[in-house]
């Protein structure tokens, strides 16, 4: 049996362990992970199938427990954090969930994001610009990280000056485990307990002056015919900016890395640029920027053939489910025919699909489709360099040759 460990982020140091991936889905596909000193065991799926059925299952599972395992060091983190973590829309059930999910959904409708895609096109055009004269550049800092925070940050309402802090705030939420941005417990507490105050702020600043953005939507709006506490309204402020960038940038880091590992299909692109919207989404499926979420269960329940008790956690590995052969052919190569490769679990799957997953696919098609056309045959000069984390695979460099 193979010695894969959710636990451990090094388990994650190189993307996800395929290898290990494709060893348990052919022999524990439902597999009971040992616990730890601060951890229970729990189970990990790495069936697509499996995976579908229990993100689908709402009457025998519950995210209210927990989105995702933790690391032992993260579940250490200031109680207030947890608090607030527990309020993430992602940790909600129905139809509790749904109430605050429509509180900001219509910002993300086709029509509104039509609203947004000329800004972000524009945005596009200025970061392609930027880069002329140059022969490397750091791609995740300099180019990935630029438009998804200049987006998120127009549609919720933070200050064009205040884009930095957004970007440390992001590296603060997904590096907890890692010592670069998190040196120690105290002072990952610290990071991330400022993410907290600057939304209170920015929330308090639109209780006095509305304005139309989300921030004004949060400040202001109702569920269930009550407005928002302060835990669900920084919850709504720190899930919304991280997430609302994080995977998008994570995504064209990892795009850039598949299709130099994948000539052919980079040249597929090049040579036909209009199919670089319906390529992303075999992109999302190769890369899968998220490592993992869980479910709890609810009752005893059989999962892929095997008995999952009441109260036992359930990790569903997105990258397994994205590799796996039952469903991909060929599963570990990035083939832009591929089908069906719009069935993917990258977004998640059922009540919980990210809510962002449409204005993540618009500009990843835009600035990958920019950045090819301008740049046609960069290099990757450099093995990517991951956050240490088990939750996502979000790279902290990948140096690019632009000539």
């Amino acid at each position: 049996m193979t010695g894969f460990n959710l636990l451990d982020v090094e388990t994650f140091r190189h993307g996800h362990p395929h290898a290990a991936y494709d060893e348990l889905r052919a022999t524990a596909p439902v597999y009971r992970h040992p616990g730890s000193d601060k951890q229970d065991p729990f189970w990990v799926l790495t069936r697509y199938d499996d995976i579908r059925a229990v993100s689908l299952d709402g009457e025998n599972f519950t995210s209210a427990a927990g989105f995702r395992v933790p690391t032992d060091n993260r579940g250490a983190m200031d109680s207030e954090i947890g608090r607030t973590l527990s309020r993430f829309m992602l940790a909600m059930d129905n139809p509790e969930h749904q109430g605050f999910r429509s509180l900001v959904s219509s910002a993300f409708l086709p029509s509104s994001l039509a609203k947004v895609e000329p800004r972000v096109r524009a945005a596009v055009d200025r970061l392609i610009d930027s880069l002329d004269g140059r022969d490397a550049v750091e791609f995740v800092t300099e180019v990935g990280a630029i438009v998804p925070i200049q987006t998120i940050c127009a549609i919720m309402g933070v200050p064009p000056e205040d884009e930095w802090r957004v970007f440390e705030f992001t590296n603060a939420v997904f590096g907890t485990d890692d010592p670069a941005f998190a040196p120690s417990v105290d002072v990952a507490n610290a990071r991330y307990l400022a993410i907290f105050d600057y939304g209170l702020s920015l929330l308090d600043e639109r209780r006095r002056a509305p304005q139309d953005d989300m921030l004004t939507v949060i400040a202001n709006g109702t569920v269930d015919g009550r407005p928002l506490d302060e835990t669900e309204q920084k919850s709504f402020f720190s899930n919304m900016i991280a997430a609302g960038n994080e995977t998008t940038r994570s995504s064209l880091a990892g795009a850039l890395w598949a299709l130099s590992l994948f000539p052919d299909q980079r040249r597929l692109l090049v040579e036909n640029p209009e199919r670089t919207g319906a390529a992303v989404q075999e992109l999302l499926r190769w890369f899968s920027p998220v490592f993992q979420m869980a479910r709890t269960a609810k009752k005893d329940v059989m999962v892929g053939g095997t008995m999952v008790r009441a109260g036992e956690r359930v990790a569903m590995l997105y990258g397994a489910g994205n590799h796996d052969p039952a469903v991909f052919a060929d599963p570990h190569r990035l083939d832009f025919d591929r089908p069906n490769a719009n069935r993917h679990v990258t977004f998640g799957y059922g009540v919980h699909h990210c809510l962002g997953s449409r204005l993540a696919t618009m500009q990843l098609g835009l600035i990958l489709e920019a950045f090819l056309r301008r740049y046609p045959d960069y290099q990757v000069i450099g093995e990517p360099d991951y956050i240490l984390s088990n939750f996502v695979g979000a790279m902290k460099a990948l140096p690019i040759g632009l000539r």
